[in-house]
């Protein structure tokens, strides 16, 4: 009577094994894409991680830096002794626009905000401000200071992408910095 072991060969075991692995691999990535809408959360995550170095740059350059926020753009503002106007000679800090799809809606020390479309923006200043430049452009004056003190307008941004899941707050005050609020993290207000 041969003797003949039963079982499997360590080679249909690592198979197996390889098999599982890519299908987990698969599940996880596939979940990880429905949490929430991945342009609002690039869209935070950027938004906080550049006003932050503003922040930080500020007060290492000794200079006022502003944020100009609306609706689906921001931008960086320097003050340069008389008048406000866009970073100019750092790429990374340039005007931004978010995806078509985000929404950003700003709060200053606990009252919303209406921000102007960038239309809207050139017409009511153009038409309400006196101090227009030469040039016939608007004056940019930022919603959020940011002084080479350490001092930044109390504030909170709300990043909102397609689906209420995908809220991020991006808050920012003396006492606590700028951080992010995830959805999730933070209860309802």
């Amino acid at each position: 009577m041969p003797s003949r072991f039963e079982g499997f060969t360590l080679i249909e075991i690592l198979v197996v094994l390889v098999i599982v692995s890519i299908i987990t691999a698969v599940a996880v990535l596939s979940l990880g894409s429905l949490g929430g809408n991945q342009a609002a959360k690039q869209a935070a995550e950027q938004l906080v991680d550049l006003t932050n170095l503003v922040s930080q740059q500020a007060i290492m350059r000794g200079q006022q830096y502003g944020l100009l926020v609306t609706p689906h753009a921001y931008t960086f503002l320097i003050y340069d002794g008389q008048k406000w106007q866009p970073v100019q000679d750092d790429n990374l800090l340039r005007p931004r626009q978010v995806d078509s799809s985000v929404t950003l809606k700003l709060e200053l020390e606990g009252t919303p905000i209406v921000l102007p479309s960038n239309k809207q923006q050139d017409n009511d200043d153009s038409s309400s401000n006196d101090d227009n430049s030469d040039n016939g452009k608007p004056a940019l004056k930022p919603q959020i200071m940011l002084l080479s003190s350490g001092e930044i307008t109390p504030f909170k941004i709300t990043v909102s992408g397609d689906s209420e899941d995908s809220q991020y707050v991006i808050t920012g005050d003396l006492l606590h910095g700028i951080r992010l609020e995830r959805p999730g993290d933070h209860s309802s207000s």
